[in-house]
């Protein structure tokens, strides 16, 4: 089989582009790639394992025709996607959506280039007038943002899926929400991967506290990726503070990632925590996972949500940490058991402080945390294991073979059978968990 791989790549800073580099090198195995972007890759592993193609080449039938099929990975940055999305609209193939609401993209590709009327298009044929009359208040300057306000609600991604061969998401929330729109399509849902499962995630932790000059005894507490106010920076340094004061001064936090759109050092200054607080700017990846194995706890929250999952949280999870994160949109679905939730409204702030108190004040709730977090990862985030997925997945939309094995294939099942009483389905539901039914059928 040989596919067209579009997608960014380092020197792109993005978590795409890593997560497509330890993808493809697994990938490979089963297929031949080759790789279509508007910038070269930097990564010596895998110019030294892949042709790369500018992506206007796949304009070219020529080229176009060598391929099974094309694989295009979207996100919501308009600077880095662009390219993908428009290729992906003259030439559809299978789609991969890490972010399930575009409203970002589609507003930094009209509204903020002065191109209202194209925002509204856009608004108007994924979500119809009722769409319209939400953005209209914006621009009339009577609301918020919409993909702020409405990230969830206005998605904008119909384009895309309706010309879609198949599609690719990552939490059982983004396939239930593809099949809203387009009940057909092939979807599945492939959890992020990490290649990070370290069964000796304490002996870990040690020697990166130790590579970074931090005392053992010291609660290191990371947070990673982009440093945006949907990251809740801000409302976790206020949080840090009330720790300073009511349970310990020992203590360091890692601001791990670019700061973009909030202002961090004034915060910090506030709370007279600057002797405990390091942001460290865009690290290398190898650097990045240091700052992550000496955690002790990670910070992973994300409101507001745009329906994306996070790859950190599962590399996190791979090096057996214990997680803070927002309950809402795909973390809702992760066990109790495997991350600690806070709430995304006026609790916030106290969730946060006590979700550290719980896991700092009983070392064996920290301990089975690690375990649990491991395990998890270990089962359901294997690189391996992903990519035959990947590869399978591929497979079956290019020889429309692909048969949905979920619940939603279950309960259609059902209803053909006339097994409609809503109190048994009810049922199986509960017992089963939706985003794990049917493993063994």
């Amino acid at each position: 089989m040989r596919i067209a791989y579009c997608s960014p790549f380092n020197p792109i800073k993005s978590g795409i582009s890593d997560f497509n580099e330890e993808l493809l090198m697994e990938l490979k195995k089963f297929a031949d790639i080759d790789l279509f972007y508007n910038v070269q890759p930097s990564k010596q592993e895998i110019l030294d394992n892949f042709a790369f193609y500018n992506i206007e080449e796949l304009y070219k039938d020529s080229i176009r025709s060598k391929y099974d099929t094309i694989v295009y990975h979207m996100g919501n940055n308009v600077e880095y996607h662009k390219c993908i999305a428009e290729t992906f609209m003259q030439f559809p193939g299978i789609l991969e959506l890490h972010d399930f609401s575009l409203h970002n993209y589609l507003a930094g590709d009209t509204y903020v280039r002065n191109d209202v009327q194209a925002y509204v298009e856009g608004v108007r044929y994924s979500h119809g007038e009722k769409g319209v009359k939400i953005v209209q208040k914006f621009i009339a300057g009577q609301a918020k943002a919409p993909w702020e306000t409405h990230s969830l609600e206005l998605t904008v991604n119909k384009h895309l899926i309706d010309r879609a061969k198949g599609v690719i998401v990552h939490s059982d929330m983004a396939k239930q929400m593809v099949k809203g729109i387009r009940p057909e399509v092939p979807v599945i849902n492939i959890p992020l991967h990490t290649p990070d499962i370290l069964a000796d995630y304490e002996v870990n932790k040690i020697e990166a506290k130790k590579k970074l000059n931090i005392d053992g005894k010291t609660y290191v507490f990371g947070s990673f990726g982009y440093a945006t106010r949907a990251k809740r920076i801000i409302e976790t340094l206020e949080a840090l503070g009330m720790f300073y004061k009511k349970v310990t001064k020992d203590f360091h936090y890692f601001i791990v990632g670019k700061v973009d759109g909030i202002d961090v050092e004034s915060k910090i200054q506030e709370l007279s925590i600057q002797d405990n607080v390091t942001v460290t700017g865009f690290t290398e990846l190898e650097d990045f996972k240091t700052y992550m194995s000496a955690c002790d706890i990670c910070i992973n929250l994300r409101y507001p949500t745009h329906g994306e999952s996070s790859a950190s949280l599962h590399r996190m999870l791979g090096m057996g940490k214990a997680v803070i994160v927002s309950n809402i949109g795909s973390f809702d679905e992760y066990p109790d058991e495997i991350v600690l939730k806070v709430r995304c409204d006026c609790d916030e702030i106290t969730d946060i402080y006590n979700a550290l108190c719980e896991l700092t004040n009983n070392s064996s709730i920290m301990k089975q945390r690690n375990k649990s977090a491991f395990e998890y990862a270990n089962k359901y985030c294997n690189l391996e294991m992903n990519a035959c997925k990947y590869f399978e997945f591929y497979q079956n939309v290019c020889n429309n073979s692909f048969i949905e094995r979920g619940i939603d294939y279950f309960i259609d099942k059902l209803f053909e059978l006339n097994i409609v009483e809503e109190h048994y389905i009810d049922y199986l539901i509960n017992v089963r968990k939706i985003n794990k039914i049917i493993e063994r059928y």
